[in-house]
Parts: C-alpha cells; structure tokens; sequence
C-alpha cells in the first residue's frame, strides 16, 4: 500500500520550510535533482500499476540505506557534486513514490554541505518533488479525499513543529551538528522501513 497521507504531509512540511528559508536556496542544485526525481518517480509508477508491491523494495532500500548510514560514519567523503546529486534525486524519487520515504538518499549527499543551504535546498526539493509524486498518485487514485481529510487532522502537529524548528537554539545546533544528525535520521528511517517491510510479511 503507497502511504498517501505520508507524501502528502512531506509536501506541506517540506514546502513550509522552505519558504520561510527560500534565500538559502541553492538553486542549481534543485536543476539537477528534481530532474532526477522525475525520472525516479515516472520509474515507479509501472511497479505500482503492475501491483508488484513495495515489501521487497522496502528491504532493498532499508539495507542500502543501512550501508549507506555506516561508510559515512566511517569518514566516507561523499560530495553535493552536479552527478551524486542528480542519482540521489532519482533514488529518492522512486523510494519516495513507492514508500513515502525519499528523504535519505538527499540527505546523505548534503551531510558535508553547510547546514543553512542545505536544509533550504533539500525543503524545496521534497516540496517539489512531493508535490509531482501526489500528482502522480491522485491520477492513479491512490490519494483520495480521504487521505484529504486524514491529512487535515495532522496539520496542527507539524504546525508546532515548524515553531520549535524556527527557535535559535534548535538552528545553532544543527549547524554544528548536521552531519551527525543526518545519519541518525537516516539510521532511524533504515530501521523503521525495514520493521514495515517485516511487518507486512
């Protein structure tokens, strides 16, 4: 089952930040990611159609992910370049369409990057890309109004959400912190996504 309300509460959130930080923006960097993010969601929508099913991709993603969280805590120097950012664009475009998690991927290849342009920059990318997945689903009627309305009762919790993340004492430490916080986000999201994936065996 593709989590609707998931991709739908990711592009309001994600949205939200990044207006309230759109100066920070890296704009190049949204080029070549969003294409990639096209391209990985356009990829997923025959799995879908073809009711392949997500369980054994959740495990494929939640492992790589695992590799991924422990190379970089081993002083893996992976760089935001114009290639690392197109092919994480595109992973997470098909992670995300398929599992609603399509932060990680993103996320890993701006752990070295500074905290203020990267967290703008990645905010714009999952609002957009969010955005085109939602799209991309109501035409398959895999968001409904029901989703809608799921969404609606969410909304005040990432409301305060975005409060405690605007404080300054949240910012300054990720700023000084953002690398680390970045693979224990990704670390979590590796274990959640595997435990679904187990679940629904």
């Amino acid at each position: 089952m593709v989590p609707g309300c998931i991709v739908l509460m990711g592009t309001f959130l994600a949205f939200s930040n990044a207006f309230l930080s759109y100066r920070d923006i890296l704009k190049k960097d949204l080029i070549y990611s969003f294409s990639g993010r096209i391209v990985g969601t356009l990829i997923s929508v025959p799995l879908i159609l073809l009711t392949i099913g997500t369980k054994s991709f959740l495990i494929i993603f939640g492992v790589l992910l695992l590799i991924t969280v422990f190379l970089s805590a081993k002083k893996w120097n992976l760089k935001a370049t114009i290639k690392n950012i197109t092919i994480a664009g595109m992973c997470s475009g098909f992670m995300g369409t398929l599992t609603g998690v399509g932060g990680p991927p993103m996320a890993i290849v701006y752990q070295n990057s500074t905290a203020k342009n990267a967290v703008a920059t990645l905010n714009m990318f999952f609002g957009i890309g969010a955005l085109f997945s939602v799209f991309v689903l109501a035409y398959i009627d895999l968001i409904t109004i029901r989703e809608v309305m799921r969404c609606l009762l969410l909304a005040p919790g990432v409301v305060v959400g975005l409060i405690l993340g605007r404080q300054t004492i949240v910012k300054n430490y990720a700023n000084t912190n953002l690398k680390k916080l970045i693979l224990i986000v990704c670390f979590v999201s590796a274990v959640l996504v595997l435990g679904q994936a187990f679940i629904e065996f």
